[in-house]
Formats: C-alpha cells, sequence, structure tokens
C-alpha cells in the first residue's frame, strides 16, 4: 500500500491531482482546500489513503495525518465510501468533528452527498471517538493555539518537531508571544 508520497504538481483538475514522484505521475484525488492552496509546479508531500477495490485502485491525498486518520476514521461509517469522505473533508475538520459530537445534524445534512441517515449514522458510530479525541486534547498539557503551530511553521519548522517540542514548554509560559520566543530560544 502506498501511505506516502512527495513530489512536484504536475497538473489539476476538478477534484484530482497528478503527483510527479520521480517520474512517475501518480493521480490523487484530494480535497477541494488542498487542491486551492497547491500550484502547478509545486514539491508536494501528501500522506495517502490506498483504496483498493476489485474494479479500482484510487489514491486519496491530505496535508496533515490528522486529516487522513479522520478520513479512514470516516470509511469505518456503514455508508460512507472514499468519495463520501472526501467530500465530508471539504467543510473543516473541526467543524465536523464538533458537530459529530454535539449530535448536530443539521451541520452533517448540509455537507453534499450526506443525508439525514447517513448524518444519524455517522452520529452513532463516531460520537463516542470523537468526544474522547476532543477530550484529549482539550485535557493534554501542552496544547496550544493553532496560530502558534502555524506560525513556528511559517518559520520553517516542520509540524511533527512544532507539536513535540510545545510539549516541553513549561505551564508557566502561557501567553503566545512568550512559547514562539522560548521556543525558538530552546527547542
Amino acid at each position: 500500500m502506498i501511505a506516502f508520497l512527495s513530489g512536484t504538481v504536475l497538473s489539476k483538475q476538478d477534484r484530482t491531482l497528478v503527483l510527479n514522484v520521480n517520474g512517475v505521475g501518480y493521480l490523487v484525488f484530494a480535497t477541494k482546500g488542498l487542491l486551492e492552496k497547491t500550484p502547478i509546479g509545486q514539491e508536494l508531500a501528501l500522506h495517502i489513503h490506498t483504496n483498493v477495490r476489485e474494479d479500482d485502485l484510487s489514491l486519496y491525498g491530505f496535508f496533515t495525518h490528522e486529516e487522513w486518520q479522520f478520513f479512514r476514521l470516516l470509511l469505518t461509517v456503514s455508508g460512507i465510501g472514499p468519495k463520501s469522505a472526501l467530500e465530508i473533508l471539504n467543510a473543516p475538520l473541526k467543524e465536523v468533528r464538533q458537530a459529530i459530537a454535539k449530535k448536530d445534524e443539521v451541520f452533517l445534512t448540509r455537507i453534499p452527498g450526506i443525508g439525514r441517515k447517513t448524518a444519524q449514522r455517522m452520529i452513532v458510530d463516531l460520537q463516542g471517538k470523537i468526544k474522547e479525541e476532543i477530550l484529549e486534547e482539550s485535557t493534554q498539557p501542552g496544547s496550544h493555539n493553532d496560530d502558534i503551530v502555524q506560525a513556528l511553521i511559517a518559520l520553517g519548522y516542520h509540524r511533527q518537531h512544532v507539536l513535540q517540542g510545545l510539549k516541553k514548554i513549561p505551564a508557566e509560559i502561557n501567553n503566545e508571544e512568550a512559547i514562539i520566543k522560548y521556543f525558538l530560544q530552546n527547542i
């Protein structure tokens, strides 16, 4: 199975892009956000879900490991296939997770291709898992505002390094500017 690809974007279509990896072009299905943010010719690294069926082999690409994990979680819901899961990820991930945790059927049915029964099934199948994740994130020591993470990534740090480094920051340092300063000087 293909789990990760890194290469240059050769072309983009409505829901796909072609990624040139060492002279081989991979057709990858992607979210609208990923397609909009990625210009042709740009280097791109994607977490990949390989979907294998009797008559098809498809690749689905994601910027973050978190999106990839949530995509795979959505596939465990009866009635949600890879294309529906990708459509769900066109909505902000945090909002989808909160809608499931809060049993917000109305929000979920606004997503194209998701009807009332599918929304109910998502809530029933995923609510316990999503609530646990949201609880873990909010109580996790060293969990920080996404703005801090994005600022450090913009300075050239890799996301995983930033997330690991932020866990090491003392609890008494709690304002954004001080956290970034501490990170730059000590990590």
